[in-house]
C-alpha cells in the first residue's frame, strides 16, 4: 500500500530501513524541472520504435557493500552482481562465398558504434550455432554458410547499405538488426531479395503491421510479451490493484495493454491509467496526481521521460523505497540512476528485461568460443541465446522445407518451433526430419513457439532490481508466455 504523509509514517519507513541515511521530508527536496528538448534527446535505454531496443541492458559496475535495508514488501534489496569487462570486436569477416542452393546466414549486428558492446555474444551465439549445425552434418547437404555485417548503431542509410551488401552476395538468412529501427528499414530489402530476418531482439510491436512482416521473426520477446510477464511478476510479488503510467505512443501502449490484459486475467485490477505525452510541461505532477496512491503497486512503462516521474513520486512520498514500482526495459537501465535526483531513491525498484539469462553451460561454450568473452560476466552475454536459437531456427526450417529459399524458410519458421516432438541438439532436430517426424525445437532460449506473426509466444526474461546504492543487480530469470 501507499506510504500516507506526515511525521508517523516517516518515522515508520525508517524502522524498515534502519541503516539508511535520514531521508529529507518532502518540503525539503527539490524538483527537478527538464525542458522537453533535453528529454527527447536523451537516450536512457530501449526505444523499441526508434531503434534503441538494446540500449537498455545493464551496464557492469563495481559493486559497493551491501547494506541491511529491505524494501516495502519486506525483502531485501539485492546486491548489485561484479562487473564483468565488455570486449569488442575489429572487423567483419567475409567468410566463405554464397553457394546456390546452400543455405547461406549474414550477421547484421553491432561491431562499432554505441551498441558495439552487445555485438561479440551474439555473433559468438551464431558462430557457434553454424559450427553445431556442421558437426551434425550440415544443412541441405552441405555446411552453413556465414559472413558478417556491421549494423552499427542502425543509422538510416548505413545500416541499408550493408544489408545490400550481403544480400547481394546471395544470403538467404539475415540474423539481426538488434534495433526495431534498423529492422524496419532492411526489411523490405529481405523481401526484395527472396530472404528471411531474423532478429535476436527487435521488441516493437509496430514491426507487426509492416509490409512484408512475414518474412521477418524474432527469437526474443516482444513488448507485448513482456507487458503479459510483467503483470505475471506483480501478481507473484503479492499485488492485486496496479497504477499504471504509460508513454503514450506505440512502445507504451503496446506494453501497457498487455499489461493490463495479463492483470484482469490473472484476477488482478487496474486502480488507474495514465497515458502521457513524454514531452509534456509539468510532467512529474500531472501524470502522479493522477495515479492512484491506494493502489498496491505503480508500473512506469516508457523511456527517458521515467525519470521525471519518478522525481515526482519521490519527493510525494511513492518512490521505489515507499511503494512497490516497477519499471520496463525501456526504462531499466544503469542510465536511469544518472537522471533521477538521486539514485539510491532507485533501491527496490524491479522488473523485466527481455534477454534471458544462459544457461551455465552455454555461457562457458561461448566464452570458450570467443577468448575476448572469457572474463565477462552473464551480463555481457546477453544476446548469445538468442542469436544462436535464430540461425538454428532457420536451418531447421530450411530442412524441413527442402529448400534455402526465403519463402521456403518462412513457410516452415512456425512448424519446426512447435506441435511436434521436442528436441534440443541441431543434430537430434535434424535426425527427426530427415525420418519425417514434426519437431518443436527447444532453445537455448527454452521454448520458441512462434505464432502466426512470427512473434515467439513464450520463453524467458531476466527479473532486476536496484540495489541499495542504485544499480542495476540481475536476480534470475522468470517464465513468459501462455
Amino acid at each position: 500500500m501507499g506510504a500516507e504523509s506526515g511525521p508517523s509514517t516517516r518515522a515508520r519507513t525508517d524502522v524498515l530501513r534502519p541503516s539508511l541515511r535520514p531521508i529529507a521530508a518532502p518540503s525539503t527536496r527539490r524538483r527537478r524541472r527538464w525542458p522537453s528538448g533535453l528529454l527527447a534527446a536523451t537516450v536512457l535505454a530501449a526505444a523499441c520504435t526508434s531503434g534503441g531496443d538494446e540500449a537498455a541492458r545493464p551496464e557492469a559496475d563495481d559493486p559497493a557493500p551491501a547494506l541491511d535495508v529491505r524494501c516495502p514488501d519486506g525483502s531485501e534489496i539485492p546486491d548489485a552482481p561484479p562487473a564483468g569487462a565488455l570486449p569488442s570486436i575489429d572487423a567483419t569477416s567475409a567468410g566463405p562465398e554464397p553457394r546456390d542452393g546452400a543455405l547461406d546466414v549474414g550477421t547484421l549486428l553491432p561491431l562499432s558504434g554505441e551498441l558495439a558492446f552487445l555485438g561479440p555474444a551474439a555473433i559468438a551465439g551464431v558462430e557457434l550455432a553454424v559450427a553445431d549445425l556442421a558437426e551434425a552434418g550440415g544443412v541441405l547437404g552441405a555446411p552453413v554458410g556465414l559472413r558478417h555485417g556491421d549494423s552499427a548503431d542502425g543509422t538510416p542509410g548505413t545500416v541499408e547499405g550493408e544489408a545490400a551488401r550481403l544480400l547481394g552476395a546471395g544470403v538467404d538468412v539475415l540474423i539481426g538488426p538488434l534495433a526495431s529501427g534498423a529492422a524496419a528499414s532492411v526489411l523490405p530489402q529481405v523481401v526484395d531479395a527472396d530472404a528471411v530476418l531474423v532478429s535476436p531482439a527487435a521488441t516493437s510491436g509496430g514491426l507487426d503491421a509492416l509490409d512484408g512482416s512475414g518474412r521477418l521473426f524474432r527469437t526474443g520477446p516482444t513488448e507485448a510479451l513482456q507487458g503479459r510477464a510483467l503483470a505475471d511478476l506483480v501478481r507473484a510479488d503479492g499485488h492485486r490493484s496496479v497504477a499504471i503510467a504509460a508513454r503514450d505512443d506505440d512502445h507504451g501502449r503496446t506494453v501497457a495493454d498487455a499489461l493490463v490484459e495479463q492483470l484482469q486475467a490473472t484476477g488482478g485490477t487496474v486502480a488507474s491509467r495514465v497515458d502521457h505525452d513524454p514531452a509534456a510541461a509539468d510532467l512529474g505532477p500531472t501524470v502522479v496526481q493522477d495515479l492512484d496512491r491506494a493502489a498496491d503497486a505503480i508500473v512506469l512503462v516508457g523511456l527517458a521521460e521515467t525519470a521525471v516521474v519518478l522525481d515526482e513520486l519521490i519527493v510525494t512520498d511513492q518512490g521505489p523505497r515507499e511503494r512497490p514500482v516497477y519499471g520496463t526495459d525501456g526504462n531499466l537501465g544503469e542510465r536511469l540512476g544518472d537522471l533521477v535526483e538521486d539514485r539510491t531513491e532507485l533501491a527496490c525498484m524491479r522488473g523485466l528485461l527481455p534477454a534471458a539469462p544462459p544457461e551455465p553451460g552455454f555461457a562457458s561454450r561461448v566464452r570458450s568460443h570467443d577468448p575476448a568473452l572469457a572474463e565477462v560476466d552473464d551480463a555481457g552475454l546477453d544476446l548469445a541465446a538468442e542469436s544462436y536459437d535464430a540461425v538454428v531456427l532457420a536451418a531447421l526450417a530450411a530442412e524441413a522445407a527442402g529448400s534455402a529459399s526465403g519463402a521456403g524458410i518462412a513457410a516452415s519458421m512456425a512448424a519446426v518451433s512447435g506441435g511436434g516432438t521436442a528436441c534440443r541438439e541441431p543434430a537430434a532436430c535434424l535426425d527427426l526430419i530427415a525420418d519425417g517426424v514434426d519437431i518443436a525445437y527447444i532453445g537455448q532460449t527454452g521454448p520458441i513457439t512462434l505464432d502466426e506473426a512470427g512473434n515467439r509466444s513464450d520463453g524467458r526474461l531476466t527479473v532486476v532490481a536496484f540495489d541499495a546504492d542504485g544499480h542495476l543487480a540481475r536476480l534470475g530469470d522468470a517464465p513468459a508466455g501462455s
